[in-house]
């Protein structure tokens, strides 16, 4: 297993495979960059493939600080450098497309050629005259803040219910197997990084995604609507949107065949 040391002392666990033009890979909230297997199997063949795990996430140290978007997108230009990557496909799913955004935010587009943007939202929280966040317009201030407060006291009660939500068609048996997984995470760490998700809102600066982009959703994402990505469309240049029928946020899980093919259809612009 690699691992890097950040400049702040964390050590991260990454995984490279393949040769060729660069592609990176960032994983989600609770998930590790196991997610990516399928993709990393068939990108390889032909580019070189970059996934990593968060602090907090995965294999990677749990540290008690730098549980923000910002030390994220430094973790990731700190692996990037490490690495001597230039020129980069960066895909992001979900928190991944968050550090995605933080990245431009922080770095511009600098050793990026492309982006992919797996079903997230610029801005979680919605209001009065924002609707394109969490649960189709509906996740508000007071909702994210009780859904910490439930963290606070057991991850498990916040979970499962999110899951039955988020995945409408799990059964009792993939609700098990799957907070089995998200229940090895640490609780003060899912709670910062939702805090972290909760506090931004990254509309101002979609426009500095000058890089060819795309936008993938999934067409039965009860996270995010359709309006959302074309709202993602209609603020950055030189970007496409792709649906994906009959999947959810899980879309990368659900439809691995066509995470690829949308990779690889971006990958020809590096």
């Amino acid at each position: 297993m690699a691992f890097y040391t950040t400049s702040d002392g964390i050590n991260l666990f990454y995984e490279v495979k393949g040769e060729g033009k660069p592609i990176v890979l960032v994983h989600g909230w609770s998930q590790d960059s196991s997610v990516f297997q399928p993709q990393i199997e068939e990108l390889s063949k032909e580019y070189k493939v970059v996934v990593y795990d968060h602090r907090g996430h995965g294999k990677s140290d749990r540290p008690e600080f730098g549980l923000t978007l910002n030390r994220f997108a430094v973790d990731l230009r700190e692996l990037i450098d490490h690495l001597n990557l230039d020129n980069i496909l960066l895909g992001g799913w979900s928190m991944g497309a968050s550090t995605t955004f933080e990245y431009v935010k922080t770095y511009g587009v600098d050793k990026l050629a492309a982006v992919v943007l797996f079903d997230m939202t610029p801005k979680l929280i919605n209001d009065v005259e924002w609707k394109f966040g969490l649960w189709h317009g509906e996740y508000t201030l007071q909702n994210a803040l009780d859904d910490m407060t439930t963290m606070s006291n057991n991850l498990a009660d916040f979970m499962e219910p999110f899951l039955r939500r988020a995945v409408p068609y799990f059964t009792d048996e993939m609700i098990d197997a799957t907070m089995e997984m998200a229940l090895t995470n640490t609780p003060h760490i899912m709670i910062s990084m939702w805090l972290a998700m909760a506090n931004n809102d990254y509309r101002d600066i979609l426009e500095k995604i000058t890089v060819p982009t795309t936008i993938a959703y999934g067409v039965n994402s009860t996270l995010y609507s359709a309006e959302t990505a074309e709202y993602l469309n209609s603020k950055i240049p030189n970007s496409i949107v792709v649906p994906f029928e009959k999947c959810t946020h899980m879309l990368v899980m659900e439809d691995a065949v066509k995470a690829t093919e949308v990779l690889l259809e971006a990958a020809k612009h590096i």
